[in-house]
């Protein structure tokens, strides 16, 4: 299951955002908590939904997200983040800046609402820890360099000179994400887990009374050309958290009173699974219909592994239709007759929205 840590400078609204997402009701306010908050989320998806209706399954399986709200003193407003959260920061996945966009006299930032600013100043922290991390393996390759053998040498002066290409990089604003780095550097990398090579969602957390704004908002805050794993996105947490303990007719009459619209959580989920490289396919049946996340460009052997490793290990063949196909024909065999559905070998690549069943033996 896919792990997203959820930072933010203290008064930002994390809490907030982490109830709404995950429906727990934990405590909001300044330093209401000292450990990180853990929930784990389905992915609305309408395209589950609408085949669920089809099949009328026993059951309807999501995929998840797991969350993890950091606390914000883990960030506070100076000073590099605290290390007792790194290591659990460097674990996750990805990462949700929440970002403090509204005004609260009961709750007043200590430097003013600037959300921009706030943004530079994460970015900032991030790769303070990068760098701190870089410096400490580079003094340790220095110390144990004289008594290596010459092809280890070799080996850890060709780690040297890319880490230090990318301090150099940290030092000029440019993260690890963003590094130009081969897809070779990048798993001689793996192990370090950079937090600016994690794909970061940053959510700008509104007012109420912005929420009609909250789309215009997003993409002033956007980089002209932002690099890839990264999104903005703006909502109100407040509101958000409120809206979940109401129905939704309730919920629904509330948004149309302060113009806000709907799906704001449904945008934050669905841009977590974009920056991450995340796609859904499906699995349909009247025991099951399920969705199953795995990342873009897995073959059809891969994807089968995440429903059963047997299944990887003796794939045969798969047949494949498009969720969308598939309702439009309202069954597989009519879906067979039009020739939406067809059958795909080891090289094929599952599309977001595939709805397959695999052939294997072992």
């Amino acid at each position: 299951m896919p792990e997203i840590g959820i930072i933010g400078f203290e008064r930002s609204g994390k809490t907030s955002l982490f109830n709404a997402i995950t429906g727990a009701d934990r405590p909001v306010g300044f330093s209401t908590h000292v450990e990180p908050h853990v929930g784990v989320v389905k992915v609305p998806d309408e395209r589950l939904d609408k085949l669920s209706a089809l099949y009328q399954p026993k059951r309807t399986t999501y995929a998840t997200l797991q969350f993890i709200d950091i606390p914000g003193a883990g960030f506070a407003a100076e000073g590099a983040p605290d290390t007792r959260f790194l290591d659990q920061l460097s674990l996750a996945d990805a990462l949700v800046h929440v970002v403090r966009g509204f005004q609260n006299d009961a709750v007043p930032h200590p430097d003013g609402v600037d959300a921009a600013r706030d943004i530079e100043s994460m970015d900032l922290e991030l790769a303070f820890a990068d760098v701190a991390l870089i410096d400490k393996r580079l003094e340790r390759i220095g110390a144990e360099t004289k008594a290596m053998k010459s092809a280890e040498r070799e080996t850890a002066q060709r780690e040297a000179t890319l880490l230090q290409r990318l301090r150099e990089q940290l030092d000029a604003g440019t993260p690890v994400r963003a590094a130009g780095l081969s897809e070779e550097e990048r798993r001689s990398l793996a192990q370090y887990r950079f937090l600016t090579e994690r794909p970061l969602l940053t959510v700008v957390n509104v007012g109420e009374s912005d929420v009609g704004e909250a789309a215009s908002i997003a993409e002033r805050l956007r980089p002209d050309d932002p690099p890839a794993g990264t999104e903005v996105a703006a909502l109100c947490a407040s509101l958000e958290m409120e809206l979940t303990g109401l129905s939704p007719d309730d919920a629904h009459a509330y948004r149309g009173e302060v113009g806000a619209p709907e799906g704001a959580l449904a945008q934050a989920l669905r841009l977590s699974y974009s920056i991450l490289g995340l796609l859904s396919f499906f699995t349909v049946g009247e025991d099951e219909c399920r969705a199953w996340t795995i990342t873009r460009g897995d073959t059809a052997p891969r994807a089968s592994g995440k429903i059963h490793s047997d299944m990887e290990r003796g794939f045969i063949r798969a047949e494949v239709v498009n969720w969308s196909h598939l309702l439009e024909a309202g069954s597989e065999a009519e879906a067979r007759k039009r020739a939406q559905l067809r059958t795909e070998g080891k090289d094929y690549v599952v599309g977001d929205g595939d709805v397959l069943h695999v052939l294997f033996n072992v």
